[in-house]
């Protein structure tokens, strides 16, 4: 039985057009001496990596990001082989196959990545796209100085090594020193790499936030747009399941966490922790029914939610069938605040219940 707006409990609506404007406001604003790469791992942080990888292609995007190479895959098969499809994990072993048939670009960040993917081409009797991640103090993936010095010494021969990234660690506060301190670093290793390597490359030091940085130098050929690209291009709504009046005294949800003091009218959601939405918003979301402001009540379920509709006018309660989770008048990053994560988490987890609806 296939999911329609009637059986689904809550619809996301994704806007194309929002994101691809977001990627254009982005280009303007780093300039044309660097490309805007689209991030889309995590199913495009939960949005349908799909079907926006097909809207950004046909907007001029041809630089993609996913994190696995079955991520990559996904998109290769609604995009064509003029677009890069970068996988930031790199090859994992045994997946070597996955790659070449893909037409995938592995970020390598280890030496064994390195020797695998180039014996790998060297099996094939190929010479095969490459990237090379840096380490430049995030400390998570990449080369570290030792390692680089190691590839120079042993360049791979089957390997076209297109670009070298590294990752900014503190670049959503711009005046903290460590984005300098890793921009140093980052041109000191792309100098020795840039005097072993055979061919030239193309370097991506920042993300998002890199991106937002004023200073240009950061920028380099590609910067990666992750949750920059959708912004203000969500909405989702839950279904109004049922309206009921409580009594003063009268408790709601698990656990009776909330007891009323005075009368009030409760709104029951099609919506719960089984969809994503946050269990650390009882008794401090909010969601928007009507016009009016209507704060959760009690625990959140697995598949419900509870809200306080009191103050909703009760002419434009009758009419209402949906409440706004995120949206307008319920942004994500204000949500994300008030649950004690970032708005990326929100969006990650947004479950596949929920029917979808993408507009341009």
């Amino acid at each position: 039985m296939s999911l329609t707006p009637e059986r689904a409990g809550a619809v996301l609506t994704v806007d194309l057009k929002r994101i691809v404007e977001n990627r254009r406001a982005a280009q303007a604003r780093v300039g044309a001496q660097t490309r805007v790469a689209a991030v889309l791992k995590t199913d495009a942080y939960g949005l349908g990596a799909e079907r926006i990888a097909r809207a950004l292609y046909d907007a001029g995007c041809r630089d993609f990001f996913t994190a696995y190479g079955f991520e990559g895959a996904a998109l290769r098969a609604v995009l064509p082989r003029g677009a890069k499809i970068y996988a930031l994990h790199g090859v994992l072993p045994d997946t070597e196959s996955d790659f070449a048939e893909n037409d995938l670009i592995p970020v390598l960040s280890t030496l064994d990545q390195i020797r695998r993917w180039d014996a790998f081409a060297r099996r094939k009797n190929a010479v095969l796209p490459a990237a090379v991640h840096v380490d430049t103090g995030m400390t998570r993936l990449g080369l570290t100085e030792a390692d680089a010095d190691v590839l120079c010494a042993n360049a791979p021969e089957n390997l076209k090594i297109g670009l070298v990234i590294s990752h900014l660690a503190c670049a959503d506060d711009p005046e903290n020193p460590k984005s300098e301190d890793q921009l140093s670093r980052f041109d000191a290793l792309c100098a020795k790499l840039r005097a072993a390597l055979p061919e030239p490359f193309e370097q991506s030091l920042s993300a998002t936030d890199g991106a937002n940085l004023p200073d240009a130098r950061f920028y380099k050929d590609v910067v990666r747009l992750g949750h920059d690209l959708y912004n203000g291009a969500v909405s989702l709504r839950a279904k109004i399941l049922q309206i009921q009046d409580a009594a003063a005294g009268q408790t709601v949800g698990y656990g009776a966490t909330r007891t009323f003091d005075k009368p009030a009218k409760i709104a029951t959601l099609a919506i719960g922790y089984g969809d994503g939405y946050p269990r650390s918003l009882a008794n401090r979301g909010f969601v928007w029914i009507a016009g009016t402001k209507a704060l959760v009540v009690g625990r959140i379920s697995m598949d419900l939610t509870t809200v306080d509709v009191t103050d909703v006018p009760a002419a434009d309660l009758a009419k209402a069938e949906t409440a706004e989770i995120y949206g307008e008048h319920c942004p994500l990053k204000e949500i994300a605040k008030i649950a004690g994560t970032i708005d990326y988490e929100l969006l990650t987890n947004l479950g596949g219940r929920f029917y979808r609806v993408y507009t341009d």
